[in-house]
């Protein structure tokens, strides 16, 4: 009897920026990792025959798609789908920063507020007194309706100055940076033939750019980032060696 061979995986997705020595980074939970090639048909019809018919076919690979769907919602997976840079800001303390403040309605700050210390108006040094006259609400600074803070005068200019705590930030700023390659490595277990680990090697991937970002949901959100195999010559160095990708079984 043939040995069963089915498949069904689990596994890790690594990635490091293409032809560097920076270690392997591991995207995190992943739903989804495809790869899918991409085909050009040329037919040959059959002239021979009133019927008609295909004399020859030939499916030209044209390419091959990768795409991944990630779950962590981290900073690094963030910027490498949306041409970005990462950062870290350090948790500390602002002082003093100028806000325009209006009744009723929220004032964001430069970062986000994990407890505002003092609120006072921007040319004065009296304090207005929390709970009452502001709160803290999502990292920003709210004015409630019946708050004494005065009106901004002219309209936009800073009437507050805050000064507040915040936590270790991750920060991305998107779309500040060209197209980057990627080597890419999946390390998986066969579940379908009892664990048997399998691996698979993209050696040049184009870093594609994240198709949505569903912030708001009744499900987690998930991060789905298309992509494609490129060739790296430098893999195509002997007989029968790909340049795009190779897979590796247990048997």
């Amino acid at each position: 009897m043939a040995e069963d061979y089915s498949y069904l995986g689990a596994g890790i997705v690594l990635i490091r920026e293409w032809n560097t020595s920076d270690p392997f980074l591991e995207v995190g939970n992943v739903s989804a990792y495809t790869l899918a090639p991409q085909t050009s048909t040329i037919e040959l019809a059959d002239y021979q025959n009133p019927g008609g018919g295909t004399a020859n076919r030939v499916d030209r690979v044209t390419g091959y798609n990768l795409n991944y769907t990630f779950h962590d919602f981290k900073p690094e997976n963030f910027a490498r789908a949306t041409r970005g840079k990462v950062s870290s800001i350090a948790a500390g303390t602002v002082t003093d920063e100028l806000v325009v403040a209006t009744k009723g309605s929220y004032a964001p700050l430069v970062r986000l507020a994990s407890e505002i210390t003092t609120v006072k108006p921007a040319t004065g040094t009296a304090t207005y007194e929390a709970g009452k006259d502001y709160r803290l609400e999502r990292g920003m600074l709210f004015i409630p309706a019946d708050s004494v803070i005065t009106p901004a005068n002219p309209a936009g200019t800073p009437n507050v100055k805050v000064t507040y705590k915040n936590a270790d930030l991750g920060h991305v700023e998107a779309a500040v940076t060209s197209q980057k390659f990627y080597e890419m490595q999946f390390y998986g277990a066969n579940e379908a033939r009892g664990g048997k680990m399998v691996r698979m090697v993209a050696h040049k991937v184009t870093g594609g750019v994240i198709e949505s970002m569903g912030l708001i949901g009744n499900e987690f959100g998930a991060g789905s980032v298309p992509g494609a195999l490129l060739k790296d010559s430098a893999k195509a160095n002997g007989q029968d060696i790909s340049p795009y990708f190779y897979w590796q079984q247990e048997k």
